[in-house]
């Protein structure tokens, strides 16, 4: 059992969530687009140039842009492997 000492943080909270794991998650509508755009075979950075226009206060990075990619392709190929 957890006792709790004092209510407040040992810190300042941060103003800004860049690096947070919440923010690193992209939305649904977000992971369509990206899907999308790959199969139209869009480059990742020009992916994330329009998920910044969609929204202008989104944190998303090339490497979430890369991971989604990644997700879709192995959600296509199922239990194959690359090789098979």
């Amino acid at each position: 059992m957890v006792k709790l000492i004092c209510g407040s943080h040992n810190h300042e909270l941060t103003k800004l969530l860049v690096g947070h794991p919440y923010v690193d998650r992209l939305t649904k509508d977000e992971k369509i687009i990206v899907i999308d755009m790959t199969k139209s075979m869009v480059k990742p950075r020009n992916i994330l140039l329009t998920l910044k226009k969609h929204n202008i206060n989104s944190y998303t990075t090339i490497k979430q842009i890369y991971n989604a990619k990644n997700a879709y392709r192995s959600s296509i190929r199922g239990s194959n492997t690359k090789m098979q």
